[in-house]
């Protein structure tokens, strides 16, 4: 059962997502792809094998080069949401642990979604695919998608992003907005995978990473820490003090430096949601970014 406090954030979400995406809305969802559509994106001058037909007469007329107009790929796309319900989750020093943090995240999206009828569903992972319920409509049953989300026990397994990204490879037929929502500390290195390479180029994907204070400070004391990992269960013990305090926050700005470059490598979108800041603005964000001008 999802706990009275997260029940009351997910009341308040529900009436401000549905508010600030109306208030941010200029038009109903787009793909980022270009392709054959009524959205106008862009021109282009004409390359050998374009579409003749999409020659815009007017513009090759002024500027006196033949000029392209390209369109997004299509008007309306499904919501996808890809979950990390691995046991990294349950961790949090902030206000909201990860869980819930991305239980608030996934309520957004799915608020929003039944509020533009938008067809939307999810996938949980964790090492494997836990549950997963293709796209449709979500008005009304928003709540009950939530409470089957939350509900879902994590292996005690390390985090393998691959599984989940090999089936939404098999099982998207349509193109899609693929959100993904995970702190990203996994055993495999999914920004290296050909199965998201291949998932970005077919689909809109969105990286969504839920990010706590303990994942980049080390506690201002001296001596020394026992910590364990809460998958694998091993211990290890971390120096506190000014050196490796610097040294593990370098470490995590690389490593945030390393998301940047391989979503731009990849044609992704990624924002990152931090446990103890507000959440609803990012999310208002990214999906006003996603409708027509």
């Amino acid at each position: 059962m999802i706990p009275a406090h997260v029940l009351r954030e997910l009341q308040y979400l529900e009436l401000s997502t549905t508010k600030g995406i109306r208030t941010a809305r200029v038009g109903p969802y787009t793909s980022r792809k270009r392709g054959s559509g009524l959205d106008f994106d862009q021109h282009v001058p004409y390359r050998p094998g374009d579409d003749v037909r999409r020659i815009d007469w007017n513009v090759t007329a002024r500027l006196n080069a033949p000029f392209v107009r390209q369109t997004h790929a299509e008007r309306e796309l499904d919501l996808v949401i890809a979950l990390d319900m691995s046991r990294s989750m349950e961790i949090g020093t902030g206000r909201y642990t990860k869980k819930e943090v991305l239980t608030f995240v996934s309520g957004s999206l799915l608020f929003s979604a039944a509020a533009d009828q938008v067809n939307a569903g999810f996938v949980a992972f964790s090492d494997r695919v836990l549950a997963s319920t293709p796209a449709r409509r979500v008005s009304g049953r928003a709540w009950a998608v939530i409470e089957e989300i939350w509900s879902i026990a994590p292996p005690r397994e390390r985090t393998r992003m691959r599984p989940a990204l090999q089936h939404l490879l098999h099982s998207l037929k349509t193109m899609s907005i693929v959100t993904i929502v995970s702190d990203f500390l996994t055993a495999d290195d999914p920004f290296e995978t050909a199965e998201l390479r291949m998932l970005a180029a077919r689909h809109d994907v969105l990286a969504i990473v839920i990010d706590d204070p303990v994942d980049s400070v080390l506690p201002a004391a001296r001596g020394f820490m026992r910590v364990r990992d809460v998958e694998s269960g091993e211990y290890v013990v971390v120096a506190l003090n000014e050196r490796s305090r610097q040294a593990y926050a370098d470490a995590r700005s690389r490593w945030r430096q390393q998301i940047a470059d391989a979503s731009f490598r990849l044609g992704m979108s990624f924002v990152f949601v931090r446990s103890d800041q507000p959440l609803l603005q990012p999310v208002v964000e990214i999906l006003a970014r996603r409708r027509s001008a």
